[in-house]
């Protein structure tokens, strides 16, 4: 999630990446509707509204498997309607964004949740003087503090309007605050973790929690986890992730090879694979990230709930922007070792998110090496395990925070060690 703007494509591949992420979308509310009754939706709705949405919570067990579909519809149409307002380039990096905002609509992002965020964004770019396209990331990527809102929004003696401006007000400034802590915390892992954003998000978080718990204030952190694999789950994400490949390959004039060029990518952020290989490439990099997601949890028997789905989707998504099979399969088999070798198996919650989640990882890959990549996804594993409780569950890309602590520490040995990397940038 790098903080650098990105250069606009030429206008084909901006139209068709927008054009895109409006079908996906429009999909994910069709997909709830063909799951479950308008009325059911809307209770479904409500009940994501009011309920606490810390780490780990399924939208799937709160509601029903319709219901979170719609919420992720809902969710990522209004990001797409922000990007729109302030004419943001349609880019891999703004691909990616959307599909990130819908899949973590499906355990812990809601239309009520993630707005205080744009305004404290938006004074943030008013008061620096630019315009709020530069700071479309910062938008859309520090909903990660959601629960906060949610929080702030659902607990406290005052009145329900009281609780509902201090909501506002304390997502705002969070909003405000994050962009230069993100701006910073980029030039500490040096782009060696695609999920900048969960990074800061998870030193916020960590200071916050810390803050209530240091006055006396309790947080705990929760496991809402359906098991199993719904087969209308599973049949959605095919048809994605081939329709994805398919148009892909049609925009690449069946042309293989322009994928395959993707691989010469390490993926260390800013890369964006629509600016540099054109946006057909791209799809089909995103249909392969979804098969190599979608694969790995069917073949450990994993489960296809709110979060792994959520998981799912932003593979897809950072497809258009960093991550390609060739420097993720390296960390996930990492995180694979790592599940028989520490206590929590494979299928444990944790691990499958660490798997999916942990290829944030990708650059050290792509830059240092497969060997590199699997060591990158074997300390992931274990770090990722210890970081959602001392932040409260509050950052909801807590494997973001994990991956920047490992990016950091790894990518500092790798060069102090290795006389070839030691003058890497």
């Amino acid at each position: 999630m790098s903080t650098r703007r990105a250069i606009a494509p030429p206008p084909n591949n901006a139209a068709i990446s927008k054009y895109m992420c409006v079908a996906f979308g429009i999909s994910l509310i069709a997909m709830g509707f063909a799951c479950e009754s308008p009325r059911n939706i809307l209770i479904g709705l409500r009940e994501y509204i009011l309920c606490e949405d810390i780490l780990l919570t399924d939208y799937f067990v709160i509601g029903s498997i319709g219901a979170a579909f719609v919420n992720a519809g809902l969710v990522t149409l209004i990001s797409i309607a922000l990007t729109l307002w302030i004419k943001t380039p349609y880019t891999g990096s703004t691909i990616a964004m959307i599909f990130l905002m819908g899949g973590f609509a499906l355990f812990g992002k809601n239309p009520v949740n993630i707005l205080p965020f744009f305004l404290g964004v938006w004074l943030y770019s008013r008061i620096k003087g630019h315009p709020m396209a530069r700071y479309t990331n910062a938008a859309l990527f520090s909903t990660t503090l959601a629960p906060i809102v949610s929080d702030l929004m659902l607990h406290g003696s005052f009145p329900f309007v009281v609780r509902m401006a201090v909501a506002l007000l304390g997502g705002a400034l969070i909003g405000y605050l994050i962009i230069p802590l993100a701006e910073h915390s980029f030039s500490t892992h040096m782009g060696y973790t695609l999920f900048n954003y969960g990074f800061a998000g998870g030193l916020m978080a960590l200071i916050i929690a810390s803050s209530i718990q240091a006055m006396g204030g309790s947080i705990e952190t929760q496991m809402i986890w359906q098991e199993g694999v719904p087969a209308p789950v599973l049949l959605y994400l095919v048809l994605l992730i081939v329709a994805l490949a398919l148009a892909g390959l049609w925009f690449c004039g069946w042309n293989p090879l322009a994928y395959l060029r993707i691989m010469r990518h390490s993926g260390r952020a800013p890369t964006d694979f629509v600016i540099t290989d054109g946006v057909g490439a791209a799809m089909v990099n995103m249909g392969a990230m979804g098969l190599v997601s979608l694969g790995y949890i069917l073949l450990i028997g994993g489960d296809l709930n709110g979060p792994v789905v959520g998981a799912i989707l932003t593979s897809i998504g950072f497809g258009a922007a960093g991550e390609h099979p060739k420097n993720t399969i390296p960390v996930m088999v990492g995180v694979f070792i790592a599940s028989h070798i520490m206590i929590p198996s494979n299928t444990d919650p944790g691990m499958q998110l660490a798997a999916l989640f942990g290829t944030a990882l990708a650059p050290i890959s792509g830059q240092f090496g497969a060997h590199y990549g699997v060591l990158a996804g074997l300390l992931h594993a274990a770090v990722v395990l210890a970081t959602a409780a001392p932040c409260g569950g509050y950052n909801l890309y807590n494997n973001g925070f994990a991956a920047g602590l490992v990016a950091l520490v790894m990518v500092s040995m790798i060069q102090g060690v290795s006389k070839r990397w030691r003058s890497a940038d």
